[in-house]
């Protein structure tokens, strides 16, 4: 796989007439905490352990190697190594992002993911790929912008494939899902600023449900083997 053994990112472009969504990126510092909604939580690394999010993403992170800390000030931390036992190759990626959406009429946004793995034997040919549907929720404010970031991490490991490929396909806007998250009122607890209506399944289910008024799409992916990783951010993400 020679193409890979080199560290790489690129932009995916994002058409401007998707410009009734918008999409900006967070810091991880801010996105970590506005998943906890405790603002400020971790300008003060001796409160840093009190944040469950920081606790359980730099976990993650350690496990390809990365120290979370130094990257709390980007947008984005990535990570690769080499190892010795079964999972043979590890990669990593986290970022967040904030959703808004001023022109919708309802107190919420639906998002769906299409979640796409490949795996590779050592002639390219592809040994295994699943395809997995996911449905969010995010409640808006009064100036139409979600309540907390949306999360993306990524933590995996290469096992007995060549290499591995990841594409998420995602798709947010103002519309909804009937039956289930439909009319303009938030349509659940107020408390809940977010709420999965389907998890990550292999059948589309509510995926196909959705039916947007407005809406923006970006993917991101990632492809890996034992010699490097190689990166697509969405264009928001610089």
């Amino acid at each position: 796989m020679r193409y890979l053994l080199s560290l790489g990112i690129v932009l995916f472009s994002v058409p401007l007439s998707a410009s009734e969504i918008i999409l900006e990126q967070v810091t991880l510092r801010r996105g970590m905490e506005g998943d906890t909604r405790q603002s400020g939580a971790l300008d003060d690394p001796k409160t840093y352990s009190k944040n469950k999010v920081y606790r359980e993403e730099k976990a993650l992170a350690a496990k390809a190697g990365v120290e979370i800390d130094q990257f709390l000030d980007d947008y984005y931390a990535k990570g690769f190594r080499k190892e010795s036992g079964a999972n043979r190759a590890v990669h990593y990626l986290i970022f967040y992002n904030s959703i808004s959406a001023p022109r919708c009429k309802r107190e919420y946004l639906i998002q769906r993911v299409r979640h796409t793995k490949i795996y590779y034997r050592n002639n390219r040919r592809i040994a295994d790929k699943t395809v997995e549907y996911l449905v969010e929720v995010f409640k808006l404010n009064s100036y139409g912008h979600t309540k907390r970031a949306d999360g993306h991490v990524q933590l995996h490991f290469l096992g007995d494939a060549q290499s591995r490929k990841t594409v998420v396909d995602i798709e947010v806007g103002c519309g909804e899902v009937r039956s289930v998250a439909d009319g303009s009122a938030w349509p659940f607890e107020q408390k809940i600023l977010f709420k999965e209506l389907q998890d990550y399944s292999n059948k589309p289910g509510l995926y196909d449900k959705v039916s947007f008024e407005f809406s923006r799409s970006y993917s991101f992916a990632s492809e890996f083997d034992r010699n490097g990783h190689k990166i697509t951010l969405p264009d928001f993400l610089r």
